[in-house]
């Protein structure tokens, strides 16, 4: 019963702070819907715990929470000891309560995780050991980079309303990830924030944003090997918005492939393992257990030509699992929905080619990043539920860049039409008025 009290006091008052702050007022998108859209993002997050608890008997979620409680129970206690360990001063444990540090290399390894636990250790002191009341917290977070994505794409992606809404709060797998306590709603937070300072200098020519160093810090915080994968595509921004003598599109190629091949140059070279790191962190992901783990994937060798053998594998686990007859249970069934979803309006919007309006610098950064992060993710993942959650937030990116093709499609059609129409007055003048609208 204290747990429902709870939940319900938070979320009125976050719902106060949502009418009244300016962080969540935007004129094209009412106070209601915004309530309505956090309070979805906080029931997707209850039901991402009860899964996890009760579903997948566990999981990374169960054991971030409880380690974040485990802390935020004995700091108080024992601070020192703390201060000492975040110091790497090796401090003797005072208690078999407090939270235990593992050696340096443990920690370097998966910073995030720990970066995680410390974070959330704070919203435990306002949900009183409650699952489902720190999820509130979570929420507000995940709505907030909602938001920021919305802001950023509203006027430099050429994008419906009703598709804009739905790819920035209501894309399924991005909804269910982005409202439990994990990485990913971080991850997300950091992206939104990157999106919004290349808005600022795409529109209005500003580069050193706070937003750009924030989103930046955020994701390599959390997913540090989804940094180099960014850098590219804002120095092809950047190239871009300077240099107007190439296309966009021949400028990102360039970057990309010259990131590509220094990255190959320094493993022939000796200077960096970077085929044996994939290697290593491909046969760690092999060796997680699961009912839903890709059959058949064989290990992956530190060997240009073992990558590319196993690049259409990956293509396809990535950008077609987990298909619709070999499905399990209901949350893959509703993945598989989302990617034949998605690939439905990739076809459709194949005549994209055909108009002439030209895409633009946010779009060409957001294809290029969420292509390669998916080809790496094909790459090393063989559990089509991790895969489903790491590809969540390219997969939406990528969603947004193919909806765009439906306005350019209707601008297309119509601009045919009235093409058609166009007719000669008696003295063979053009219809001005047709004129002046194909140009707006």
């Amino acid at each position: 019963m204290l747990q429902i009290l709870l939940i319900l006091i938070y979320s009125a008052i976050f719902c106060l702070m949502i009418s009244k702050f300016g962080l969540f007022k935007l004129k094209d998108l009412s106070g209601l819907f915004i309530c309505s859209a956090f309070l979805i993002k906080i029931s997707c997050g209850i039901l991402y715990g009860y899964l996890h608890q009760f579903y997948f008997v566990g999981g990374d979620t169960v054991d971030y929470f409880t380690a974040s409680g485990q802390i935020s129970a004995t700091f108080f206690s024992y601070p020192s000891y703390y201060f000492k360990s975040w110091l790497w001063m090796n401090p003797e444990l005072p208690a078999q309560n407090v939270f235990v540090y593992p050696e340096w290399h443990f920690i370097k390894k998966d910073f995030g995780s720990y970066l995680l636990v410390h974070i959330h250790a704070i919203p435990q002191f306002f949900s009183f050991g409650f699952y489902n009341v720190h999820i509130v917290f979570v929420a507000l977070l995940s709505l907030i980079a909602s938001l920021n994505f919305y802001k950023a794409l509203r006027d430099t992606i050429n994008l419906p309303k009703v598709f804009l809404i739905f790819s920035c709060f209501f894309m399924p797998s991005v909804l269910f990830w982005t409202s439990g306590l994990h990485k990913d709603v971080w991850v997300y937070f950091g992206i939104s924030l990157l999106l919004l300072g290349l808005r600022k200098f795409v529109l209005f020519n500003k580069l050193y944003t706070l937003e750009i160093i924030s989103g930046l810090i955020l994701i390599s915080l959390f997913r540090y090997y989804l940094l180099p994968l960014v850098i590219p595509g804002l120095l092809a921004v950047i190239w871009s918005k300077k240099d107007k003598r190439f296309s966009p599109f021949l400028k990102f190629v360039t970057v990309y492939g010259f990131f590509i091949a220094s990255v190959f140059i320094l493993e022939l070279l000796g200077f960096f393992p970077f085929l044996e790191m994939l290697s290593v962190r491909q046969q760690e992901f092999l060796s997680e257990t699961g009912n839903s783990a890709v059959e058949g994937v064989p290990p992956l060798m530190p060997t240009i030509s073992s990558l590319v053998f196993q690049l259409p594998r990956a293509i396809l686990n990535v950008c077609f699992r987990p298909f619709i007859w070999g499905c399990q249970d209901a949350l893959q069934y509703i993945a598989a929905v989302e990617i034949i979803i998605f690939w439905f309006f990739v076809v459709l919007s194949l005549p994209k080619r055909k108009t002439e309006r030209k895409v633009n610098l946010i779009s060409y950064f957001i294809f290029f990043y969420a292509a390669i992060n998916l080809l790496l993710i094909g790459l090393l993942v063989s559990n089509v539920g991790t895969i489903v959650r790491y590809r969540s937030i390219a997969l939406s990116l990528l969603f947004v860049v193919v909806l765009q093709a439906f306005d350019l499609i209707k601008l297309g059609l119509r601009k045919r039409q009235l093409n058609k129409n166009a007719s000669f007055d008696s003295s063979g003048k053009k219809d001005v008025a047709i004129e002046s609208r194909l140009k707006i």
